[in-house]
């Protein structure tokens, strides 16, 4: 049924008015326009219905896009029905709500409405419905009607380019995941010249060795070994509707995943989902993309705890990464990252500041000061820190650790 608007009440009270003063001084013309009045009020009031009804909509969306991009969205709406549709308005939610206007739409036309919309919330954005509205003619009125138009869109997390990343190439402490010293195997460095052995491919044949030699000498390479950076996520809570922190921790996770990939590391994602550990191993770029897009909030475990039962997670791990935004709960970490790198050569710390994000207060967060504090705490166990505040450039704050004041 069509709301009315306040509109309908200064018509159906001007005619109520012509219609008083028309019988009182008998004068005809009065009456004739409190039936007008009161005819546009009743046509107002039901025509709006039939606006709506015959409208079809289709939108086309992408199917994946990067958060805090412009996409653009095409959206067509037809007129299936045999009456002229008149101020047509389609309120579309999909990636972000968004406005449009048709003023009339013939019996067969369609209108073809090209938007452009920033996808503002990581995940999987999913809508099943327009909302369409009308108050035409007379505006006295209107009919809103939901109609079918489903469509679908994985929104990744923000990847910025970093470029060179110190935490990258840090240098692990002791030899429980690289070898110090260069060890035999197929990698690409040439070691040295040895005789051929049983098994040995016939392309590494030393031919001028072999013919100074009178026997078959092969070359012997350097065992080739793969750097790798496990990343841990804290989706113990979030706030916010878009541009969250854990949106930030993602963002942070999946920019140094693809700048560690570019040069060549392994890398290892970990976070807790559902009360228990999650760890993504050996993805490629899509599938790291699709898990981090996937990661929702409130998984269930702290980050004390997280970090506590990575145990077999840091096999072969040179250097750790920990994307942690800096709810209440995170208060006293420094202790258990700090024993972190007793099981991998470094260990780093990228500190999401949740105060300074838009929230909705439905999870505490360390006050500026506190934050200060854990960065100092955890500096002096040897963690490098980067702090990252809402809006501040991901590459320039991941260039080098943050400097404390002495």
């Amino acid at each position: 049924m069509p709301r009315p608007r306040q509109r309908i009440a200064a018509l159906v009270l001007g005619a109520a008015l012509l219609f008083t003063v028309g019988t009182s001084v008998q004068a005809g013309w009065l009456l004739v326009l409190s039936s007008i009045l009161l005819g546009a009020a009743i046509a107002g009031l039901l025509l709006p219905l039939r606006m709506v009804r015959g409208v079809k909509v289709e939108r086309r969306a992408p199917e994946e896009a990067f958060q805090g991009d412009l996409v653009s969205v095409e959206v067509t709406v037809s007129n299936a029905g045999r009456g002229m549709l008149l101020g047509l308005e389609i309120q579309d939610p999909h990636l972000s709500r968004t406005r449009m206007l048709v003023p009339s739409l013939g019996p067969g036309d369609r209108a073809v409405i090209g938007t452009t919309r920033r996808a503002a919330r990581r995940g999987v954005q999913e809508s099943t419905a327009v909302s369409v509205r009308s108050a035409a003619p007379f505006g006295v009125a209107q009919a809103r009607r939901p109609v079918a138009a489903p469509g679908r869109t994985l929104v990744y997390p923000a990847v910025v380019e970093l470029g060179r990343v110190p935490l990258i190439d840090l240098a692990p402490t002791h030899d429980s995941a690289m070898h110090t010293a260069p060890r035999r195997g197929t990698g690409p460095e040439y070691l040295g010249i040895r005789e051929y052995r049983t098994g040995d491919s016939m392309r590494h044949v030393h031919w001028p060795s072999t013919a100074r030699l009178g026997q078959v000498m092969v070359r012997e390479f350097e065992q080739e070994h793969t750097r790798r950076l496990a990343i841990v996520v804290d989706s113990w809570a979030d706030a916010g509707e878009e541009d969250t922190p854990l949106d930030a921790a993602c963002s942070v996770a999946a920019s140094v995943a693809f700048a560690a990939l570019g040069r060549g590391h392994g890398v290892r994602l970990v976070a807790g989902r559902d009360g228990s550990l999650d760890a993504l191993i050996r993805a490629e770029p899509r599938g790291m993309l699709a898990w981090l897009a996937d990661l929702r909030a409130f998984g269930g475990m702290p980050l004390a705890d997280v970090v506590a039962q990575l145990g077999g997670h840091l096999r072969g791990i040179h250097t750790v990464l920990l994307a942690v935004p800096t709810w209440r709960a995170n208060a006293g970490i420094a202790d258990v990252v700090g024993a972190l790198r007793s099981e991998a050569g470094a260990v780093a710390v990228a500190i999401i500041e949740s105060h300074t994000f838009p929230s909705d207060r439905r999870a505490p967060v360390l006050s500026p000061s506190e934050v200060d504090r854990l960065a100092a705490d955890l500096a002096s166990r040897g963690v490098s820190v980067y702090r990252l505040r809402s809006g501040q450039d991901l590459a320039e704050c991941m260039r080098q650790p943050f400097p404390l004041a002495s």
